[in-house]
């Protein structure tokens, strides 16, 4: 996997370093060869937005500003400036040296708003495992420590995100990672189904957090109204997945105000 990812930078250095005359002899054609698709990449270096252009050069009509931190999709090499890639459905054309690849794991194909960013260990004692894949029995990989940051995190599931932390990619809990920067939070796109920080209410005296999102599921503790549950998100139209004193669960939608 490391390989295939050190070959595709390898590739993007010696287009930059052999000048326009071989990038435009390998890519002939705007928007017409995908022979050396990078996929996603996230928009750097620069202060609020970059020019998506209608074909690659810094006088072309600017289609769109594309915010930094936004994700562009369907990118590929032009030539030694610029880069193809679609935004919003809009292709067009951004300068090379304002994005940045982004590595997801390879064999699944991920959308714009799955792409979180950078990301920071929280709500653990000393570390959170970074394992080797989405499963609270698979290998432990790396321990990271409390208030680490880890890159390249992409949504995987209900409970994981994958993320690269000191060139080791694995996935952790979602419950033990914080927004930092980049990804579609910043680019105002966050997934829809985020909910944030909530507390207990409709309830006598408490709600049930369970194993699973069903009513029928283990309780794994009983949490007082009023009570403050946090990384909350939805998974249904019936429940959302919370985390309480440190534990993940689900709590029935009804019962969490905001």
């Amino acid at each position: 996997m490391k390989t295939l990812r050190r070959l595709s930078a390898l590739l993007l250095a010696l287009v930059l370093l052999a000048g326009p005359c071989a990038a435009q002899a390998v890519y002939s054609g705007y928007g017409s060869n995908y022979d050396y698709l990078i996929g996603a990449m996230e928009v750097v270096n620069c202060q609020s937005w970059t020019s998506l252009r209608a074909y690659p050069d810094t006088h072309a009509n600017r289609l769109m500003k594309v915010p930094v931190g936004a994700v562009v999709t369907n990118c590929y090499y032009q030539d030694d400036k610029f880069i193809y890639c679609e935004y919003n459905g809009v292709g067009g054309y951004i300068l090379a040296n304002t994005l940045s690849f982004i590595y997801g794991p390879i064999g699944y194909e991920y959308s714009e708003e799955d792409y979180l960013g950078n990301m920071q260990i929280v709500n653990c004692q000393s570390y959170a495992s970074l394992r080797d894949y989405p499963s609270t029995s698979a290998n432990l990989l790396v321990r990271v420590p409390l208030g680490e940051i880890v890159t390249n995190v992409f949504y995987q599931d209900e409970r994981f995100s994958y993320c690269i932390y000191n060139g080791v990619e694995g996935y952790i809990l979602n419950s033990n990672l914080a927004w930092v920067s980049g990804g579609s939070q910043s680019s105002g796109s966050y997934d829809s189904t985020w909910i944030g920080d909530a507390w207990i209410v409709n309830v006598g005296a408490w709600a049930s957090l369970r194993e699973l999102p069903d009513t029928s599921s283990y309780r794994l503790a009983k949490v007082p109204l009023g009570d403050i549950v946090t990384n909350c998100y939805y998974v249904n139209d019936r429940f959302a997945c919370v985390t309480w004193n440190g534990m993940v669960g689900y709590i029935l939608v009804d019962n969490l105000g905001w």
